[in-house]
């Protein structure tokens, strides 16, 4: 596969009239006149030369798509045209023939569309956040990718501040590396700050409120930690999601006994999204004569806060999902993975966390601790989009949005990701009739194909 990087314009006296400064690229300028949005019926880039001084845009990879879907509909016959790790150009109709040299993928019939983002993802083959080394952070990054995700946040889980701190550590080292995997856009911190009660998978020794003198890691590492895990109910959480908030810091409520009040007060104070919807969560409960809400139904009833599912069909009955859909609508539903370590391998004894996290057992698709609990997932993000689709009867790009759209825009990241359009980061998942994955681009290269059948 041939992929060439660009290379600086060097003809920046020729760039009179264009509008841009005169050290922009050909390329550059061409680029920056496009509108983001489909441009159908519109002529295909030009390649750019000048005589002296050879004005070269990179290659190209030009992808043949059976179908484009986008949040809002599908589109049959179109030719899509990466450079330089954007969408250049979406091309109707026609086939247009690529210089000589180019890339091409022909995905026949299969069906184009923006790439996975996993906003909660412990681990995969083999690998887990809390291993504390990039290694382990690229290599669940791959075997994601394996399964159609383009970005993903490594998630902690409640443990020493030690382990925490490598793990973020890890994230941040693999942040700077090359990934041949999904992008890392940052961690997502999961514990300590969950309740006892509704702890699910993180060890009860680990378990406690925020405290600042303990928590040295947490400020260090603010830089690279997009997203945290909290119950609002703890001695000084509401401060921290204030400060965590203005900090620019997605705040998530989850693990927690919270009632609706304690809800409300929460999203006051800055908490917009909610920890896997029905999974170690308060619901309803009858106080006196009346019944107060709990988390769950605070999280459907509350147009403040967006949600995630972990739709594998063990978390949640996927029957129970037309319902969130309804209160929601796809805008506010985010699918997650909540994947760990044996992601992608057979079934058998491991662990959530590290030696000193939770012995699992894994079986026939599930994932289930020495207490009798949900451990995580073992599913990839394309389960997810085939489980929902399917059994919700879903159009498929309102499915696929909350796989791709809804996350980024949950996370803040929508102006360059998760949907296809001219101008946005090319992260894109090409999957068969069946909705299996083909091949998984990131930043307009690909990183996984699947070997033909």
């Amino acid at each position: 596969m041939r992929y060439a990087p660009s290379r600086r314009c060097p003809c920046p006296s020729r760039h009179g009239g264009t509008g841009f400064p005169p050290d922009t690229c050909c390329a550059e300028a061409l680029c920056r006149r496009r509108k983001p949005h489909l441009r159908w019926g519109l002529p295909r880039p030009r390649r750019l030369s000048h005589s002296g001084g050879m004005c070269i845009m990179a290659e190209r990879l030009w992808i043949r798509a059976g179908t484009l879907v986008t949040p809002r509909q599908s589109y049959e016959d179109v030719t899509l045209v990466l450079h330089d790790g954007l969408i250049e150009d979406l091309i109707p109709g026609d086939r247009p023939a690529p210089a000589p040299g180019e890339e091409v993928i022909d995905a026949g019939r299969g069906i184009v569309g923006p790439g996975f983002i996993d906003l909660h993802v412990h681990g995969g083959g083999g690998y887990d956040t809390m291993d504390g080394t990039p290694e382990a952070i690229e290599g669940l990054a791959a075997l994601h990718a394996r399964h159609g995700t383009t970005s993903l946040l490594p998630s902690t889980i409640a443990a020493p501040a030690d382990r925490i701190h490598a793990a973020l550590s890890a994230v941040a080292e693999a942040m700077e590396r090359p990934n041949a995997g999904a992008r890392v856009l940052g961690a997502h911190v999961e514990g300590p700050f969950l309740s006892e009660e509704k702890r699910g998978a993180h060890a009860a020794r680990f378990v406690r409120p925020p405290d600042r003198e303990k928590d040295r890691w947490l400020w260090e590492h603010l830089p690279i930690i997009r997203r945290i895990t909290l119950a609002p109910e703890l001695p000084g959480a509401l401060e921290l999601i204030t400060e965590l908030r203005a900090r620019g810091v997605l705040v998530s409520l989850g693990h927690s006994t919270a009632d609706e009040e304690l809800v409300r007060r929460a999203t006051l104070a800055g908490a917009t999204h909610v920890t896997h919807l029905f999974n170690a969560m308060s619901t309803m409960q009858k106080v006196g004569p009346l019944r107060r809400l709990g988390l769950t139904e605070a999280g459907m009833v509350h147009d403040g806060l967006s949600v995630e599912v972990i739709a594998d069909g063990w978390h949640v009955p996927l029957s129970l999902l037309r319902l969130v859909v309804r209160a929601k609508g796809v805008e506010r539903i985010a699918l997650i993975t909540d994947a760990m370590r044996a992601t992608g391998l057979p079934d058998g004894r491991y662990d959530l966390g590290g030696e000193e996290g939770m012995a699992v057992t894994v079986r026939g698709g599930m994932a289930v601790t020495e207490e009798g609990g949900l451990a995580g997932s073992v599913a990839g993000m394309d389960q997810m989009l085939r489980n929902v689709a399917r059994a919700l009867s879903l159009p498929l790009p309102e499915a696929w949005r909350m796989a791709s759209l809804t996350p980024a825009e949950i996370l803040g990241v929508a102006e360059r990701s998760g949907e296809v359009a001219v101008g946005k980061a090319a992260d894109l998942v090409i999957l068969d009739r069946e909705l299996e994955v083909m091949a998984t681009i990131v930043d307009g290269r690909p990183v996984f194909r699947r070997e033909e059948r």
